[in-house]
């Protein structure tokens, strides 16, 4: 067991940790003080007697160590005192040494010729050209600053970490040895100077290395709110200083009812300054041995990094699904990287290979365990006015296999494989009358297995995705130009889209027919936006209402046939799209026919800080067919948007804030006939000194063309309580109201300061009251310079993880 440390090498600390402030004498920063201290070196070399033709100053410029042979030493003192018999030199009185990036503050500094050692004694301070500070009683250094013994050391490094001892060696090899040491990375505090810090760490001897930049304890043990809680007899690790370094990371332990109980052990190797290699050992008494290994490297213009597993399985049978229980030998290679070809090109890439869909998700391969992985390789241009980005994609699900109709099939297998996708826009602002050139370029092509369907029990099959080729390029020229008169916004615009579509697959039959091969379609566009604000000033506040109408002159679409719908299926029709000339999210469908959008804007400002913005409005079907109306899309996509009739509903949104202290966001659409709510969305987020959090409400109306045949409501919240200056608790729920189901709850409490950092939260989560509730514990512990460990614990199979692999 380790020994005991007197008062004297005790580290004070306080609860209050953030507002500590060290005990600790400090260097004098008067005016100019290297003036000061030049002149009275100055004095002290012309006017002092002469020892072997060295003066006070030269001799102790010389017992100090000097990297820059043409350093001068500042000395600054109250007296000089020269002893010619034994050869000695003394200042007393607030003595003040300033040398080569060494400076010195003590009571008395002695130097003594014969034996060339410098002696401060009496509330020494030393600032090292390292930053360090060190704290004594009294320093004997030997003639090169490297070497010397101390006494009732105390040392604070740049990065806030803190030894003391009751005395300490140093040797010229860049090695201290503390005798009776403390290290901590917790500041002290002068409140309460007899309470031991958060943590601590003492130890019979405490070795801090300078070549190597380690820290090594022997016959250690591990303080706790001073309460010992471990105890080893050796063990080392980097000093602040150090961000990489080779040697032994924290070993993970856990166990899973398939994969047995498990021993993880880390090796961190620093092969050079800009790469760095892990290699680890995995035991599950189940399954066998698992190695894995990551390999970083930083180039000059960016980096990558290379990650790969495998394990040959024991026992398959353990596992109750496949994959898991149908392969023996699994691994997994993923690679990811970003690199900067010039200042406004990029390279980069995300990419997952394995053996099956779901090996990385089974044995949790950090930073590959979620359901839904995108591989990802692009190229991105970006100047003043012109974006492009070319980009291939492919969309992987980690899952056990699923039975379909009369088949097996995968949810991956449902994906498509984007190969490639180019995304191209220019605007300029000085051409053709005045007004802005915008022009979009868009070329898609892609490739799927599987046909990806849903079957609504009104009979009509909804395609998410055909399984086949398509390809298809995309082109939209716009202008428009802004003029004002007499406050009045007239905005003209004039628009060219093009596309060219090319297919080769297979849809559901059950409704629209796909058609294969390649077909154009054209869609000439006229607008015209009005808008005219009107300023409203009352005492304390200010409000502009804009009335806001925009028209669209299209003809018909002229094309024969179904094309596939693979990007534009996420439409939802509220305020924020409202006035725009094309409200389908993506380029495989277009809108045509002549639309008419009308609304009012509003802007409060109010002198207590409170702002509201407000948005209500209609949209208007004038002339021709309408696309949202339109019953051969395969994803069925506009029916049940609120704009497949010639008046659409209506659709508001309310927002009020009061700078970061809170805000309020409403938005709603409502059927043009009775008013009803169709959808509606409110978040609230609130900042206080003691409360904050967000809340938030959806109601989306059943739509039984799009697979959802009743209403959907959720209400989510999430909240933090500030219990201390350190200790807070948090907590959120997401509520299914119509099934009557939390999705997902979550509780626990952390804990912060400057040096340590603990949180415990429990979490559950569900998709339906059918299902298994999935359950886990989430934890993290922190300890400044140390390391971190965090995890998760299953409550019915233990199962713990430690994600810190850097030393």
């Amino acid at each position: 067991m380790a020994e005991i440390l007197s008062d004297s090498t005790r580290l004070p600390a306080c609860g209050n940790h953030g507002t500590a402030a060290p005990k600790f004498p400090r260097l004098n920063r008067a005016a100019n003080p290297r003036l000061a201290l030049a002149l009275v070196a100055s004095v002290a070399f012309y006017t002092l007697p002469e020892i072997s033709n060295l003066t006070p100053s030269m001799a102790l410029a010389q017992s100090l160590p000097q990297t820059n042979p043409n350093a001068q030493l500042l000395l600054k003192a109250d007296r000089l005192i020269y002893d010619n018999d034994n050869q000695k030199v003394t200042a007393q009185g607030s003595v003040q040494l300033d040398y080569d990036g060494y400076q010195v503050v003590a009571d008395e500094v002695s130097y003594n010729q014969s034996t060339n050692k410098v002696r401060a004694t009496g509330n020494v301070e030393i600032l090292e050209p390292n930053g360090n500070r060190i704290y004594a009683d009294e320093i004997d250094l030997s003639d090169d600053f490297s070497a010397g013994f101390v006494n009732a050391l105390r040392v604070e490094t740049p990065d806030n970490t803190r030894f003391a001892a009751e005395s300490a060696e140093r040797f010229a090899d860049q090695k201290t040895v503390f005798r009776h040491g403390v290290y901590t990375a917790c500041e002290p505090c002068r409140e309460r100077p007899d309470k031991a810090p958060l943590w601590q760490i003492k130890a019979q001897q405490v070795i801090l290395d300078g070549k190597t930049k380690t820290i090594s304890y022997r016959q250690a043990r591990f303080e706790l709110f001073g309460i010992p809680i471990a105890y080893v007899p050796y063990f080392t690790h980097a000093d602040g200083s150090v961000k990489r370094k080779t040697g032994i990371l924290t070993p993970t332990i856990g166990y899973k009812s398939d994969l047995g109980f498990w021993y993880r052990q880390p090796y961190f190797i620093k092969t050079g300054e800009t790469h760095d290699l892990t290699l680890a050992a995995t035991g599950y008494t189940n399954q066998g041995f698992m190695l894995d290994g990551r390999w970083r490297h930083q180039l000059e213009n960016g980096f990558y990094s290379i990650k790969a597993a495998g394990i040959s399985q024991d026992d398959p049978n353990a596992f109750t699904t496949a994959p898991d229980n149908s392969v023996v030998d699994r691994g997994m290679i993923a690679s990811e990287g970003r690199f900067s070809i010039n200042p406004r090109w990029t390279f980069g890439w995300s990419v997952l290979a394995q053996s099956d869909s779901n090996f990385s998700r089974t044995y949790r391969i950090k930073g590959y365990t979620a359901q839904n992985i995108t591989n990802n390789v692009y190229l991105r241009g970006l100047a003043d006015k012109s974006y492009l980005k070319l980009s291939a994609r492919q969309y992987l699900v980690q899952n056990e296999t699923l039975t379909g109709t009369g088949t097996a099939f995968s949810f991956e297998s449902q994906q498509a494989f984007i190969r490639p996708q180019l995304d191209y826009n220019y605007v300029t602002t000085d051409t053709f009358s005045g007004g802005e050139l915008a022009l979009d370029l868009n070329v898609t092509s892609l490739e799927r297995n599987t046909l990806s369907t849903v079957h609504p029990t009104n009979g009509d099959v909804r395609t998410h995705g055909i399984n086949g080729e398509t390809t298809r390029a995309s082109a939209d020229l716009q202008w428009r130009k802004t003029l004002n008169a007499a406050g009045l916004s007239i905005t003209p615009s004039l628009s060219l889209r093009g596309d060219w579509t090319s297919t080769n697959g297979f849809a559901a039959t059950a409704g629209p027919v796909l058609t294969n091969g390649e077909y154009s379609r054209f869609m000439p566009t006229a607008g015209l936006e009005v808008s005219y604000p009107v300023l409203a000033r009352l005492a304390g506040s200010s409000h502009i209402f804009t009335p806001t109408a925009n028209i669209f002159a299209r003809p018909d679409l002229a094309f024969e046939g179904v094309a596939p719908n693979e990007d534009a299926q996420s439409l939802v029709f509220d305020a924020s799209t409202l006035f725009d000339r094309d409200k389908f999210s993506g380029y495989d469908r277009i809108e045509s026919g002549t639309r008419a959008n009308v609304g009012l804007r509003y802007v409060g400002e109010f002198e207590n800080g409170l702002s509201i913005a407000g948005l209500v409005g209609q949209s208007f079907h004038l002339a021709g067919e309408n696309p949202y109306a339109d019953t051969d899309d395969l994803a069925n996509v506009g029916q049940e948007s609120g704009l497949e009739t010639d008046r659409s509903d209506y659709v508001a949104a309310l927002a009020f804030s009061n700078q970061s202290r809170y805000a309020l966001n409403l938005k709603a659409r409502f059927d043009n006939n009775d008013l009803s709510v169709r959808r509606s969305e409110a978040a609230v987020t609130f900042a206080g000194d003691i409360f904050s959090g967000s809340a938030n409400v959806t109601y989306i109306a059943a739509q039984p063309d799009y697979g959802f045949e009743k209403d959907r409501t959720q209400i989510g919240f999430f909240t933090t309580v500030k219990l201390g200056e350190n200790w807070s608790a948090f907590g959120g729920a997401q509520y299914d109201v119509e099934d009557n189901l939390f999705v997902h709850n979550s509780i626990g409490f952390s804990y912060t300061d400057e040096c340590f950092i603990l949180s415990l939260g429990f979490n559950e989560t569900r998709s339906t009251a059918s299902t298994d509730v999935d359950q886990s514990i989430s934890f993290k512990l922190s300890f400044r310079t140390l390391g971190d460990i965090e995890g998760a614990v299953d409550p019915d199979q233990f199962q713990s993880t430690n994600v810190s692999d850097d030393l």
